[in-house]
């Protein structure tokens, strides 16, 4: 009997042991999915887990006055059920706060090209703790007032730095540094219209070229994809900073140098970059800001000829940034 009694015990410490084991593994998996460390796909099964323990993901579209970008039109083709089949939320800025925020798995800025400071800051902490955040086009690239611009001398020991504006990306709130530019590993130069005005038809501009075709962001598209514009679209020129910590996974290759005004562009321009910049309670977090050049909905604008939208940039920027 005692026999009996030892066995039986013995089982269920094996057991419990087991569960203990199997509980810790679901932890672990569950923090470092939230964390963006893990990506759910990596794991068969687990994204139906973990979303269906978290519910589904929650989107917000975070626009302003003007700007690149069509807010509506994005919603519009993330609530089709073909593609996505997700209806996002749609706020102005002015009514965003740190807590509103902190409801939603994905905030995409875009149509905001006039940004404070003290609400550029709100976006950028919402990443440094863990957010995803994908910003796009030309938002923030203008001040409300000219003393949030932050110049160079402010920042450098070197009393013979000049005194002037760093970029639009970097400003200061009273005594803080708000600096978009680090965070997305990018300055913002100019929009594409600035130097070469609106084309007055569809036109072609260059080809897109997937660094790694691996990539979720990129994932399946061909080698090289002729992108063309119209007079409703347009997309920023922005150049990586020297020592950013960004991954370019698409570029746009004008096929020569692109020469404006007397002033070189460049061959090639970064056109989606993501970028790893939070971390929660010491763990670092894993790809949680994306920056698109153009926002994503354009890709897919009705001005485009059938042939030339690319809807798959729009899913990709959703499945890409939640679950890998």
């Amino acid at each position: 009997m005692a026999d009996v009694m030892y066995e039986a015990t013995k089982a269920s410490a094996i057991v419990v042991k087991v569960v203990g084991l199997i509980l810790l593994v679901f932890f672990l998996l569950y923090i470092l999915t939230w964390t963006n460390t893990l990506k759910c796909k990596q794991i068969p099964g687990w994204c139906g887990i973990y979303y269906g323990i978290r519910g589904k993901p929650k989107v917000l579209i975070a626009y302003g006055d003007y700007g690149l970008g069509d807010p509506d039109l994005l919603s519009e083709l993330m609530s089709d059920p073909n593609h996505i089949g997700v209806r996002p939320t749609m706020l102005h800025i002015d009514y965003i706060n740190p807590g509103n925020l902190k409801e939603f798995d994905v905030v995409i800025v875009e149509k905001a090209r006039r940004m404070s400071s003290e609400k550029l800051k709100m976006f950028i902490d919402y990443a440094n703790t863990g957010g995803r955040l994908i910003w796009t086009g030309d938002a923030a690239a203008e001040v409300t007032s000219e003393n949030e611009y932050l110049y160079r001398d402010e920042l450098s020991i070197d009393s013979n730095a000049p005194h002037e504006i760093i970029n639009p990306w970097a400003r200061k709130l009273n005594d803080e540094v708000v600096l978009l530019n680090e965070l997305l590993s990018l300055e913002y130069v100019c929009n594409y219209s600035d130097i070469r005005g609106m084309p007055s038809r569809e036109h072609i501009v260059g080809n897109l070229i997937p660094i790694n075709r691996k990539n979720p962001f990129v994932y399946g598209l061909s080698a090289s994809l002729p992108f063309y514009i119209t007079p409703e679209t347009d997309f920023a020129i922005v150049k990586p900073l020297a020592k950013g910590t960004s991954t370019t996974v698409l570029t746009l290759d004008f096929g020569s140098k692109l020469y404006a005004q007397g002033k070189e562009y460049g061959k090639t321009v970064p056109f989606i970059v993501t970028n790893a910049k939070g971390n929660i309670i010491g763990l670092k977090i894993g790809e949680n800001v994306a920056y698109y050049a153009m926002p994503p909905e354009y890709f897919a604008h009705p001005s485009l000829s059938a042939e030339h939208r690319y809807m798959l940039f729009v899913e990709n920027m959703y499945f890409g940034m939640l679950y890998g």
